[in-house]
């Protein structure tokens, strides 16, 4: 029953989630995503906050001796984007499609020949506390844009602690064994060129673990795009 549960909820929680957003968005006028500024035209920052993100490069990190992926970032971990982040903390999905819109207008993402979106998963308790999962959200949309599937090749089966709370050399021991590969899903990902999809890179270590995760799948190339890190 625990399991069925745990498979049923992120469908249903997604539906009520799309319904709410587009009641959201039919009704509400366009403001600004951080100083709340009404806007003129559909965006998701005034021109003013666009200002205030500070750009970054892609980074490369390695997994094991022979293995590395780089990772896109927009910016720093700081406002405006920031904030957008922090929605989840109060389940304010609508910042995640604007994550996945910034990523996709920001990110050489259309470049990119990926041929699967997978998202970093939550751990089902976390799923249904939030009602959704922020790089779930993100992958959706660039999965629409781009044109290609979203796969849900991993699952979180350790319900970790909170990375920020924790040390940084904590962070690696924490993710130990927190992921497994979904057996429903995985083999699309086979061989493949997986673009990894969160919302935000601190010191990497869920990366790392997604990543390993991922490697018994050969894939053919792991792209990771992430909405910030720290710099």
């Amino acid at each position: 029953m625990k399991t069925y549960i745990s498979q049923l909820y992120p469908f249903v929680a997604h539906i009520l989630n799309v319904v709410k957003e587009n009641v959201r968005i039919y009704l509400m006028p366009s403001i600004c995503a951080y100083c709340k500024k009404f806007l003129s035209t559909q965006d998701i920052f005034c021109s003013a906050c666009k200002d205030k993100i500070f750009r970054v490069v892609s980074k490369q990190i390695d997994i094991t001796p022979s293995v590395s992926v780089t990772v896109f970032a927009i910016s720093d971990y700081k406002d405006p984007l920031k904030r957008l982040i922090l929605g989840k903390s109060w389940s304010n999905s609508l910042a995640s499609h604007y994550m996945g819109q910034l990523m996709w207008d920001t990110l050489p993402l259309k470049e990119l020949d990926c041929d699967v979106v997978v998202p970093i998963p939550l751990h089902w308790t976390r799923y249904a506390y939030r009602g959704f999962n922020q790089a779930e959200e993100i992958a959706r949309v660039i999965s629409k844009k781009k044109n290609v599937p979203m796969c849900s090749a991993l699952k979180r089966i350790k319900k970790t602690e909170y990375q920020s709370v924790l040390k940084s050399t904590l962070r690696g021991q924490n993710l130990k064994e927190a992921f497994a590969l979904n057996a429903a899903q995985a083999e699309r990902c086979e061989k493949k060129h997986i673009l990894l999809i969160d919302d935000l890179m601190t010191t990497g270590s869920t990366i790392r673990a997604a990543v390993k995760t991922l490697l018994p799948l050969k894939p053919k190339k792991i792209t990771v795009a992430v909405v910030c890190r720290v710099v």
